[in-house]
Parts: structure tokens; sequence; C-alpha cells
């Protein structure tokens, strides 16, 4: 008799439960992606986005957490953000401009002025401003619904499905979804938006 032993993985499940969805479908705008890049070919299910209801397209609304503690002027990034040079970066308190990005082999280092924290864990969203300056509560994109699937970017175009209303378990995400994400998808602080999504 020959015993065996299969070991079968468990599935990265970020949904559980969709109750809405953007009928239709979305058009995601890709040219604020470094969607060229390696490893960035793809958007994964639960990507934070804005949807302007009127067109049906949707823009990214870019996160992510620091990898490694930089310094006063570095912020290092694990590989899958979608910051670009020129973009204005804030830690929600400070917004600074990229002004370049180093890429590694497991991270990317961005220079930008001094005034933004740096340290480990730090969640970083992408500020309206196109100065450097005080943080004043205004996003480029704030967003109002989350990518159900994964969806292919690379060929610089992309099509896909939003979620309005459901629950995604935040362990399963890729992207971080700060505070002020978090708020504004369960409706906003009124409870009168377009989106009511809980993390779990």
């Amino acid at each position: 008799m020959n015993i065996t032993e299969t070991s079968i993985p468990g599935r990265n499940v970020v949904w559980e439960s969709i109750l809405d969805e953007v009928p239709g479908g979305v058009s995601v705008d890709v040219t604020r992606l470094d969607y060229t890049a390696d490893g960035k070919e793809y958007l994964p299910a639960g990507t934070p986005v804005y949807v302007d209801l009127s067109t049906r397209v949707a823009e990214v609304c870019k996160s992510a957490a620091a990898a490694a503690s930089g310094t006063a002027t570095t912020v290092i990034l694990p590989k899958e953000h979608h910051f670009k040079v020129g973009d204005s970066i804030t830690d929600f308190a400070y917004c600074c401009i990229i002004s370049d990005i180093t890429e590694g082999d497991d991270t990317d280092t961005l220079t930008v002025p001094t005034g933004l924290i740096t340290a480990l864990g730090t969640v970083y969203g992408e500020a309206a401003s196109a100065a450097s300056g005080a943080y004043a509560s205004s996003l480029r994109y704030t967003p109002n619904g989350m990518l159900k699937d994964k969806i292919r970017i690379a060929e610089g175009n992309a099509d896909g499905a939003v979620v309005k209303i459901g629950s995604a378990r935040e362990d399963a995400l890729t992207f971080p979804i700060p505070d002020t994400y978090q708020i504004a998808l369960r409706g906003g602080s009124s409870g009168t938006g377009t989106s009511l999504i809980t993390l779990v």
C-alpha cells in the first residue's frame, strides 16, 4: 500500500460577500499607472478605485505601506505600488512630490523632500496637491468602490467589474486601505456616499 500526502494551498479570497456592482463594468484609466514595469501588469482584486458613474471610467486610488524605514528624503515601498515621479504622496499629515524612483529587486526607493513620516509600515495615499506642504485632507481621488477581480493592464487599457456594496477581507488585500479610504468606502462621514464596503 502506498501512502501519499497532497498539500493544497489555500486561495487568497478577497470578497466575503458582494451585494452590488457598477452595472456594465468600468474602463480603468491606466495612464496614471506604471503598467509597463515588471510585476505591475495586473491590478489585484480589491484595488480601491474612484468611479465616475456618468462615464464609467475608474481611477485607481493609489496607496502603499512602507516596506522598510526610509530616511528624511526617501520612502521605501514594495514593488507592486503604482506611484510615479511627479505624484504627490501623503502620509495624511504632510504631502511631498516624488522627484525620483530607484528600482530595487524587492522594493523601490522614492526620493521626496523632507517632511513625510518614513517609518516601516507607514501608509501612504495620493494627494491632490501639486506642491509639498501640509496635507489639507484633499486626495487626488477618493474611492467609491473596489475592483471585483484581478485585471490585466499591460496592454495600456483595461475593463473590469467594480463592487459598490460588499464585505472584503482586509488581510487578503494587496494595497492597504487607509482610514480616509475606509470612511469613504463606507459611504463617507455623512453616510450618503454611493458605496458601502466594509473590511473584515
